[in-house]
C-alpha cells in the first residue's frame, strides 16, 4: 500500500514537468490559400469546376485502406472536377493530415491520368515545420501516381526541421492518388 502511494505521488510530482506526457503547444494557424485560390493553383484552366462527392462502397473502402495501410475515416470524399467541353481536364482534393500536433490542410491537383499536377499548402497550424509549403519540397510530387511509393526516404526527400510535416504531406498525397485511382479512375 505504501509503495503504491509513493509511486502515485512520484508520478503526480513529475507529471507537470512533461516527463510523462508531452505538452501540446497552442495552435499557430497560418492561412496561405483559400479554397478558391487553391483550386486555381491545383487545376488547369477550365470552363467550369464542379464538386463531386463520392461515398466509397465497403469494397472500395477496404481496397483503399489496404493500399494505404491505414483507416480512412471520411464517409464521403469530395473531388473537384475541372471540365472543358464537358470533359474532365483535372481533379483536385482538399485533405487534412495531422502533422506533429495539428492538421495540415492542403490541396492535391491531379491530371485525368491520375498523376499529380500540383500540391499546395492551404493552412498550416504549428509554430515550426511550415517549410513544407516551399516549391523545393512540394515539387517532388509532380508526376507521381498511385503506383509510386510516395514515402519519405524512398522517393520523397524530407526537409530538415519539418520531418513530421514532410511525412504527413507524403502520406496525404499518397491518400489522394489512391482515392482517385479507386473512386474515379476505376469507375
Amino acid at each position: 500500500m505504501r509503495l503504491t502511494f509513493l509511486l502515485a505521488a512520484t508520478l503526480l510530482a513529475i507529471a507537470p514537468t512533461g516527463a510523462i506526457a508531452e505538452e501540446i503547444p497552442p495552435a499557430y494557424e497560418q492561412v496561405y490559400l483559400t479554397q478558391e485560390q487553391a483550386l486555381k493553383i491545383a487545376l488547369p484552366p477550365a470552363d467550369e469546376v464542379v464538386a463531386r462527392p463520392i461515398k466509397p462502397t465497403p469494397e472500395q473502402r477496404a481496397n483503399i485502406e489496404k493500399r494505404l495501410g491505414r483507416k480512412v475515416p471520411d464517409p464521403t470524399v469530395t473531388f473537384h472536377v475541372a471540365k472543358t467541353n464537358e470533359r474532365p481536364v483535372g481533379y483536385a482534393i482538399v485533405l487534412d493530415e495531422v502533422g506533429k500536433y495539428y492538421p495540415i490542410t492542403f490541396i492535391v491537383g491531379l491530371l485525368p491520368d491520375g498523376s499529380v499536377r500540383e500540391v499546395a499548402i492551404m493552412v498550416y497550424r504549428e509554430k515550426r515545420g511550415d517549410a513544407v509549403k516551399r516549391r523545393r519540397f512540394l515539387g517532388q510530387f509532380a508526376g507521381k501516381t498511385a503506383a509510386d511509393p510516395l514515402m519519405v526516404n524512398r522517393d520523397i526527400i524530407h526537409l530538415t526541421g519539418a520531418t513530421v510535416s514532410s511525412w504527413s504531406i507524403a502520406a496525404g498525397v499518397k491518400k489522394a492518388v489512391v482515392l482517385f485511382d479507386v473512386l474515379v479512375r476505376q469507375n
